[in-house]
């Protein structure tokens, strides 16, 4: 029987020199193979454990949060408050991988958290601290806000409802057990491949794992609440949804409110989480305005949004921000007040601007605001300027 035969197959050739960016060794036919296509199969189980189950093996010392291995990345209080909200609500998280082994000495199980730490770290630090024998206040130490949780805002464990405590202890992590002779190096090699074939963070997914403060939260609220109209109006495709797009152009539209008229770029949706991050007092008002501002569009143009231009991005930001400007003004202070009416006629004339920019029945200027970097400032500028004239706001 040959070689090549003998092993179990990755979905690489044979016959080159390269592989996957490693270079091959030589095999007795003569070919080449990489190291990836000489890995052998594993039988790892999968099932579940709960987080008793995991306050149970620290208890005993049968749990290894620190193998030589596992990173030392450690998360911000906000991102541990965060998580505690997932687990509360019995929402899904990455799914924790150990390796279970035999200590000849006791006999006895002993498994190592491959990946998991911080999420394992963070139930231990909010359940019990004492289990973790480094345990470090100024590092472990964290309260879960108010905007994430509010039955576990500001409150220890033990304070907690029977039935909450009951809930946090019975939450279980889809868990992923390797076999005792998966070496390090295997174990490295095993997550080297997961990372390989990910998809880069866009920057809304970078935003969403940096922040957890109020901006964030409000964001993420509101571009949830309108999930229907913006798959309905057809603005955004679910995989474009299933990658935050939704909250991003939600941010942008917020930026606007908040900021007056802008330009669109990463750098300002940054600086704008980061702003608001600990604290937004504005952020109910925001919130208020935004709904009211999306209720008025599916008052005014409704199941004949699809069709028209408006159910691009571009064309929706200006509809957005046309009406919020109608109005409350856009940067206007972010103070309870009662918005000026709309004039009668306005979905029609909506609708008519609508079908002029769609027959590029518009001046030159406006083509062009239409056609490139349509999200910077002046282009901006340009469209809305011509729809207010056109709709006599």
């Amino acid at each position: 029987m040959s070689l090549a035969r003998s092993f179990q197959w990755s979905g690489f050739c044979v016959g080159e020199k390269r592989c996957c960016g490693e270079e091959r060794r030589q095999i007795e036919l003569g070919g080449y193979v990489c190291r990836s296509a000489l890995m052998q199969e594993y039988n790892i189980r999968k099932t579940q454990f709960a987080v008793a189950d995991f306050l149970s093996w620290q208890r005993d010392k049968s749990i290894d949060l620190n193998p030589k291995f596992q990173r030392r990345s450690v998360w911000k209080p906000d991102a541990k408050s965060y998580f505690m909200d997932t687990v509360a609500k019995g929402l899904p998280a990455p799914i924790i991988y150990l390796r279970q082994r035999v200590d000849l000495t006791t006999q006895k199980s002993q498994r190592e958290v491959v990946d998991g730490q911080q999420r394992l770290r963070t139930i231990f630090a909010y359940i019990d601290p004492g289990l973790l024998p480094d345990y470090d206040p100024a590092r472990d130490g964290f309260i879960v806000r108010e905007i994430h949780n509010p039955d576990l805002a500001g409150t220890t464990f033990k304070k907690l409802s029977e039935r909450l405590r009951n809930r946090i202890l019975s939450y279980e992590f889809s868990t992923h057990i390797l076999p005792a002779d998966v070496e390090d190096q295997e174990v490295l090699e095993m997550f080297a491949r997961l990372n390989a074939t990910g998809t880069k963070l866009n920057h809304q997914e970078l935003r969403n794992a940096k922040y957890f403060g109020e901006f964030k939260t409000s964001m993420y609220q509101l571009g949830f609440e309108q999930f229907n109209r913006w798959r309905s109006w057809g603005i955004l495709s679910d995989d474009q949804i299933s990658r935050m797009r939704e909250v991003e152009v939600t941010s942008d539209l917020a930026m606007n409110m908040v900021k007056g008229l802008s330009g669109k770029t990463q750098k300002r949706l940054d600086e704008i989480y980061e702003e608001y991050d600990d604290s937004f007092p504005e952020r109910k008002e925001l919130e208020s305005r935004f709904r009211a501002t999306m209720d008025e569009i599916d008052s005014l143009l409704g199941n004949q949004l699809p069709q028209t231009v408006y159910a691009s991005e571009v064309f929706f930001f200006s509809l957005f921000v046309f009406l919020y400007d109608a109005q409350w003004r856009l940067g206007s202070a972010l103070k309870k007040t009662t918005p000026k009416k709309l004039k009668r006629g306005l979905a029609s004339q909506l609708l008519r601007v609508g079908e002029r920019f769609s027959n590029e029945e518009v001046p030159r200027d406006v083509l062009d605001a239409v056609q490139r970097a349509s999200s910077d400032f002046g282009r901006r500028q340009t469209r809305l300027n011509f729809m207010k004239q056109q709709c006599h706001a």
